[in-house]
């Protein structure tokens, strides 16, 4: 009686359960023919469950939960079809009928049917992709803006870091071709404003085998296109409202856009192209009458190899590119052409310049201060003398793909980069004939009245102000430009059984490089000292570093994806190959050249010589498995190694045996230098709990090793003579680990809502190159297992965004608020990291002294950030394709200071009447031997408040 009390009661329980489970079938058909699909495909996408359609076209899936699910359609020669959001419910079957049409273009289009997923179930990466209509609803105005707003990324007064990273680590791609400039070590090269972004796809974890030579995340942009009608866009933004002088910095933002068919080619080609202007004077205050720039008088394109580019000697004139203080102007345009059904080309050339006095604009990767405004304080009475950057960048991509027998698709892809960076004392040329005053920048006693002690016998004279106020000059000259020429090709193939998506593929760079950089240009140069009589020319500079290289570099990549029920696992390699080329090849082939023995052989010995040059080889895995665990939740899992190649500086340096640096204690290149390297390991769990609501959970860990350091060593120079250089190895290392958590909800018809919470720690042996070095000169060692905090470590961070966007059905009273958008966005997070200063004694004249806590580098965390940004517009349609909108955005709507020059006394921005560290000048103890600058630096806050008034249309 017991057993069959029990089988009884297992019974029920089944029947109940089966009661409580839905059914989802339908049938599947050619869309314009009618006939049925037979064999077509149906899958729960975060389920192990599918069905096959059978000779009928028909289809039923059964026993699956509540809920609201992800239903993949695909059938062999057809367009995948994809319904988001379908509603399973208990005891009921639901009906989905689907019409599939032929492949196109794309061997994997995948058409939408619904909202849009708030989480990607099927994808085993940390990624997200921002498509315009989002960009457009967001207070953005680049691709960096865009990135700046997802998690996992960090902003600081350096540019964007991911994940830890340093910002010259993260790969930027436009049309699938590199835009990074590898020389400024800002991480970014082309600008490409937001209003030409079709979509961007940022890859935090768990990249593809081919963006193996990014040790940080992937940053992928795609250009618009043009539709098959004719549209003009256009919008303005200023914030010269008359409203508060503190909110206005004389900023205008213009961005016209024009798209369409191409007349005569009966719709198969289109074009898009736009035009985009974002000037402004910043917050700080000082500004320069006007920017000017010698990079636009001079056209020569040589210095190496014989030209006069650096010793060019011409005028000076105003530019049109700087009518304020911060300039950027971009140009984009688009062609697209449809061959035939299957085979496409697009055409895309990018274009921007900058033009500004941010020392950010370059970034000597290792050796520069981190984390440093880019505002020349020194220089703030007097900006018409202090450094002005001007970067030139243009991409032109071109890329035609083609379908074969609807399993074989392949990607072709040319392209060509070009960017030039020139820094200036504000437009002068390289250097005068003649020197006939004193050019270096210095802060001189302006006021004798200003005395110390005046009753005293003895009195002293307060030294300057600490800033540059004797009509001295910028002291950097440099110019450095970049041309590489990409060529790649990618195969993707399904395999019959559309388990299998196999991609492969090769990419090859040609590249050349270019730099010049120069201390003190005057030094050196021709000294008239009568009408007849010259010094010849010596030297160049105090110190200077130029060579002209032409390396090369690509890789071949492969990679296999396999689907099964639900399954999903990806398995790749990139084999990543480099040649520094034939200079480097030349200097450690030449015995007089200021090469170590040692690194000669070491060089030939991992080398090996292919088309006249010698080649170094790396094998890069990746390994990417997903998986449910219940319906709709997936745990997935990433492992991968990538590398970045050495900051061609840490090579190259003075090698050249023209182009020599004889000051005291310079730099050398270590032709032998290997690339920084990164394995990282990464567990996430995506939940989709409802069509409108998801969460996300992810772990990582990043170990990153030959991180580069200096050290000092002894060579013979040009003399014979041994000199001390600065030398480049590899040794350092660093860990970054943390968690992230995401959320992504839509509430109701009106509210789309994100958050995302981030903690991550980043420990290492050193912040730059030259930072070892620094140790061995304080403390006679550098210890080779303690880990400190790395300076651009920003523990915690939440973000957050929330979008209104009502219909008809939204009424306050009799007001109607169709067509009103209002986005607000957080964002939290620590402060910048410092190493504390603490109390020591106090001086003769009463002021305490508080010096550095030596064995405690980067301990401390700075005051929190925290900002608002509120955009609200109105759209006025006009007709069905017509509208014109109004818009107000407000940054940083409570206007929160928030501190990016710590004083390490406080832990946050100097505030008067705040103790300083005993080296700074303290305006309440004014001390006759103290000439350093005084701690008013404006740019010790980010900016505060803006508002922004914009008119926008479209027809």
């Amino acid at each position: 009686m017991t057993g069959k009390y029990y089988i009884s009661i297992l019974l029920i329980l089944m029947s109940l359960s089966a009661f409580s489970q839905g059914k989802l079938k339908g049938k599947i058909s050619d869309s314009g023919s009618g006939e049925a699909l037979i064999g077509a495909n149906v899958f729960v996408v975060g389920t192990y469950k599918g069905a096959a359609a059978d000779f009928n076209g028909e289809y039923t899936i059964d026993e699956l939960k509540p809920g609201d699910y992800t239903i993949r359609v695909t059938y062999l020669g057809y367009n995948e079809k994809q319904f988001n959001g379908i509603r399973i419910k208990k005891g009921q079957t639901t009906t989905l009928n689907v019409k599939l049409e032929e492949l196109g273009t794309t061997l994997e289009t995948v058409v939408v049917v619904g909202d849009k997923n708030l989480v990607d179930l099927e994808s085993g990466k940390s990624q997200v992709k921002i498509s315009a209509t989002e960009i457009q609803e967001m207070n953005v105005r680049n691709v960096q803006d865009v990135v700046a707003m997802q998690a996992g990324v960090t902003e600081t007064p350096d540019g964007i870091q991911i994940r830890g990273g340093r910002v010259y680590e993260t790969s930027y791609v436009v049309e699938g071709i590199s835009a990074s400039d590898p020389l400024s070590g800002t991480g970014f090269g082309v600008e490409v404003a937001s209003s030409s972004i079709q979509d961007v796809e940022l890859i935090t974890g768990g990249g593809n085998a081919e963006f193996g030579g990014s040790t940080s995340g992937v940053i992928l942009t795609r250009i618009r296109e043009g539709g098959k009608k004719y549209s003009v866009t256009g919008s303005w933004q200023r914030d010269n409202l008359g409203i508060n002088d503190t909110t206005q910095w004389n900023t205008d933002i213009v961005d016209l856009g024009l798209s369409g068919p191409i007349p005569f080619t009966s719709g198969k080609a289109t074009f898009f192209t736009s035009a985009n202007m974002f000037i402004t004077d910043n917050y700080f205050g000082p500004t320069a009458d006007q920017l000017n720039s010698s990079l636009f008088q001079n056209k020569s394109s040589g210095l190496v190899e014989g030209s006069n580019r650096l010793f060019n000697r011409s005028a000076t004139n105003q530019t049109f590119w700087a009518p304020r203080q911060a300039n950027k102007w971009s140009h984009t345009l688009k062609l697209s052409y449809k061959i035939q059904n299957n085979t496409k080309l697009t055409i895309t050339n990018q274009h921007s310049i900058n033009v500004n006095q941010s020392t950010r604009s370059l970034q000597i990767v290792g050796n520069d201060a981190i984390i440093t405004p880019g505002f020349q304080y020194f220089f703030s009475r007097d900006l018409d003398n202090a450094n002005t950057y001007t970067h030139r960048s243009n991409l032109t991509a071109l890329n035609f793909s083609h379908v074969f027998k609807e399993r074989l698709r392949v990607e072709t892809s040319v392209g060509r980069l070009f960017v030039n960076l020139r820094a200036d004392a504000n437009g002068r040329p390289f250097r005068e004939e003649t020197v006939s005053g004193i050019l270096d920048a210095e802060s001189i006693v302006s006021d004798p009245i200003n005395l110390f002690n005046p009753a005293d016998s003895i009195v002293f004279v307060l030294p300057g102000p600490g800033l540059a106020n004797n009509n001295g000059i910028a002291s950097l000259w440099h110019d450095h430009y970049v041309q590489e020429y990409t060529f790649k090709t990618k195969f993707k193939y399904i395999s019959k059984n559309n388990t299998h998506f196999y991609t492969f593929g090769i990419e090859h760079k040609l590249q050349e490089y270019q730099w010049i950089d120069v201390e003190d240009p005057w030094v050196g140069a021709p000294i008239k000292v009568n009408d007849t009589l010259t010094t010849p020319l010596i030297s160049i500079g105090s110190t200077s570093d130029v060579w002209a290289v032409k390396p090369q570099e690509g890789g071949i990549f492969a990679e296999d994806q396999i689907k099964y029920k639900g399954l999903i696992a990806t398995f790749g390699v990139l084999f990543k190959y480099w040649a520094p080329g034939k200079f480097v090849d030349d200097v450690v082939d030449d015995p007089e050249s200021p090469v170590l023995d040692q690194i000669r052989q070491d060089y030939k010995d991992k080398t090996v010589q292919v088309a006249g040059l010698r080649w170094k080889a790396r094998l890069l895995p990746k390994l990417n498995v997903s998986f449910p665990i219940t319906e709709n939740n997936v745990l997935y899992f990433n492992y991968g190694h990538s590398m970045r190649l050495a900051h061609p500086r840490f090579i190259y340096q003075g090698l050249d045996k023209v182009y020599q640096n004889r000051s005291f204690l310079s730099n050398l290149g270590n032709p032998d230098i290997d690339p920084e390297v990164s394995v990282s390991y990464e567990l996430g769990l995506k939940t989709q709990i409802t069509r409108d609501l998801a969460f996300t959970v992810t772990a990582f860990y990043n170990d990153r090793f030959d991180y580069i350091v200096s050290r000092r060593i002894q060579v013979r120079d040009q003399t014979g003579q041994f000199v001390e250089k600065q030398f480049y190895i590899n040794q350092d290392y660093a860990r970054i680990r943390g968690v992230e958590l995401g959320y992504n909800q839509r509430i109701g018809k009106w509210f789309r809502t994100n958050a995302s919470f981030a903690y991550q720690i980043a420990t290492g042996k050193s912040n730059t190159a030259a930072e070892s070095e620094l140790q061995i000169n304080t403390q006679g060692f550098v210890n080779a297992t303690e880990e400190n905090y790395l300076a651009w470590d920003r523990p915690f961070e939440f973000k957050a965004g929330i979008l209104f966007k009502p219909d008809t059905t939204f009424r306050i009273g009799k007001v109607n608020f169709k067509n009103f958008k209002v986005y607000l966005s957080a964002n939290w997070k620590s402060g910048l990291r410092y190493t504390p200063y603490v109390q020591t004694g106090v001086a003769p004249n009463g002021r305490p002294q508080y010096e550095r806590v030596v064995d405690a580098p980067f301990e401390e965390v700075g005051e929190n950030w925290f900002w608002l940004d509120l955009r609200i517009s109105r759209d006025f349609p006009i007709s069905a394709r017509s509208s014109v909108s109004l818009s107000f955005e407000v940054k940083n709507l409570l206007n929160n200071l928030n501190s990016q020059i710590i004083n390490p006394v406080t832990g946050r921005a100097y505030e008067f009447g705040d103790p300083l560290p005993i080296s700074d000048r303290d305006p309440l103890y004014p001390d006759p031997e103290n000439n350093s600058q005084p701690p008013f630096n404006p740019a010790r806050w980010r900016q505060p408040r803006q508002i922004l008034a914009g008119l926008s249309f479209n027809f």
